[in-house]
């Protein structure tokens, strides 16, 4: 699978995120997990989409990524059907493509999957249901930012649609994509050091995952998948008032995956009306993160002991060209994340189609 290839380079920037933590919150103890299995870093984020070039289109026109281009025939291509992939996933007899919007001049990237043939249903991706994904985007100028979101008919999920100063100065608002998933947009204090060309807007990315548990999420992702993890806190006024959910309890927490500088941001919302979310990866709004691990299997293993729900066929880690070993595994939010460790000839590279 190409994008395993390519995961480690993918979102590996550090942010704090303005739905959730100031910057400088610490971090705190990170359990040992087992040397005979252990997440060693991050890879690419992926987001699970109705329609791949449509999706493509609207993070270049709305944000100015760099999408791959469109072939003559005008549309991408479905990729080779790929088996041991679709095991992986349990999507036998489907057709899939991937391919990644990306900030210029920099490895920042968003991966969009398009999985058809198969059962699915499309998502509502509410900021409060356990299990959204919402992805933070960090720019230089929110305020030209905002207009070209306008320009692009997106939907502003902020009240009155205008952005929100919060209480460390940072400013930020909150969109939808094409697909419906929320976006935040935030400008910092300070413009933050970047690789991206002046050109871009887009300066650095983040994640943050609402969860339906947040002392729960925090302990699965402690000691079972060996982040750093910071404690619990509870959100000010201005979060409210970003989010629109101002009879809200709001809840943070943060985690440092090892061998990374993203950090995950989680969201607990109670006091209002909230449905987690029942995802399988085929449906549309279901997200996953890849994680670089060291003996994939043991830590599959360790997962499943835990009581992840562990998608792949059999329960286990499976062979995924190019010489990959992989499995899909839901987190207690239903949010994914793929383990995934290189094997020795294990999954040879697939023949090209005749």
């Amino acid at each position: 699978m190409t994008s395993l290839a390519k995961a480690a380079g993918a979102l590996c920037a550090a942010v704090a995120f303005a739905l959730l933590i100031p910057a400088g919150w610490p971090l705190y103890g990170q359990s040992s997990v087992s040397a005979r299995g252990a997440v060693i870093g991050t890879g690419v984020f992926t987001s699970f989409v109705e329609n791949m070039d449509r999706s493509l289109a609207f993070y270049h026109d709305a944000f100015g990524m760099d999408v791959p281009a469109i072939p003559v025939s005008g549309e991408r291509p479905y990729n080779q059907p790929n088996p041991q992939l679709f095991a992986m996933f349990q999507i036998k007899g489907a057709k899939e493509r991937h391919q990644s919007a990306r900030v210029p001049g920099t490895r920042l990237a968003i991966e969009f999957m398009e999985i058809q043939n198969v059962d699915h249903k499309t998502m509502p991706m509410r900021i409060q249901d356990p299990g959204v994904a919402t992805l933070v985007l960090v720019v230089r100028d929110l305020d030209s930012a905002l207009a070209r979101i306008k320009q692009a008919n997106a939907p502003i999920m902020t009240p009155g649609g205008a952005a929100v100063r919060l209480k460390d100065g940072r400013r930020a608002v909150l969109i939808r994509d094409i697909d419906g998933r929320p976006v935040e947009l935030v400008q910092t204090a300070s413009a933050p050091d970047s690789a991206a060309p002046p050109t871009s807007n887009i300066v650095d990315m983040g994640l943050a995952i609402t969860v339906n548990d947040l002392d729960q999420t925090l302990r699965v992702y402690r000691d079972v998948l060996g982040f750093a993890v910071a404690d619990a806190a509870a959100s000010d006024e201005s979060i409210r008032a970003l989010t629109g959910l101002g009879n809200a309890s709001i809840r943070h927490g943060r985690v440092l995956p090892p061998g990374s500088m993203l950090p995950i941001e989680f969201l607990e919302f109670k006091g209002i009306e909230r449905t987690p979310l029942q995802m399988r990866i085929q449906d549309r709004g279901a997200a996953r993160l890849q994680l670089r691990a060291e003996n994939v299997d043991a830590l599959v293993d360790a997962m499943k002991a835990a009581g992840l729900s562990v998608v792949s066929e059999g329960g286990v880690a499976v062979p995924i060209p190019p010489n990959f070993k992989g499995a899909l595994v839901a987190d207690p939010n239903n949010f994914f994340f793929t383990p995934f460790a290189p094997c020795d000839g294990c999954a040879p590279t697939l023949a090209p189609r005749q």
